[in-house]
């Protein structure tokens, strides 16, 4: 795991998001977006790289042998309210390496210094790597279903 560099994602920078879009099988695709997503839009492109300003942060994590991207973390702040929503995913050969924890380690330590005390995530129904995940960043709050999905928040402070 030493040969991992986490750094933020910066404002318009695509080819991150597309190299772990591209690492995620259709099983971690619908486990990541609750439901069938081969591909991403020009607007999910868009939308995902509009990150550094407003409460919108996201952090990459970079295999520094072979250059690619290889995770990603992000937080998109409610309002002016100290909660944010957060999502996250591992291109599927890092999977179950630790990645995860590390790159959301970095997304609270980002969220504390700007005053967001609490995490929310909708997470798909049997996604436990990602439960444990969530968890592992603060204490359980709340717990909401939501169709495919189970929202929890967290408090990270």
């Amino acid at each position: 795991m030493d040969a991992i560099a986490l750094r933020p994602l910066r404002n318009g920078e695509r080819q991150p998001v597309l190299e772990v879009f591209a690492g995620l099988s259709e099983r971690s695709r619908r486990l990541r977006f609750l439901g069938s997503k081969p591909r991403l839009l020009e607007r999910d492109v868009e939308w995902l790289v509009d990150v550094g300003c407003c409460g919108r942060e996201a952090v990459v994590a970079i295999d520094q042998q072979s250059g690619a991207t290889v995770g990603l973390a992000r937080f998109v702040r409610d309002a002016d309210a100290p909660e944010a929503e957060i999502a996250f995913e591992v291109v599927d050969d890092w999977q179950g390496r630790g990645l995860g924890k590390r790159l959301l380690a970095e997304l609270r330590s980002l969220a504390l210094g700007q005053g967001i005390f609490r995490f929310r995530a909708l997470i798909a129904h049997g996604n436990r790597p990602a439960f444990a995940l969530v968890h592992g960043v603060g204490e359980e709050l709340d717990r909401r279903y939501d169709g495919d999905g189970v929202e929890l928040v967290v408090r990270i402070a």
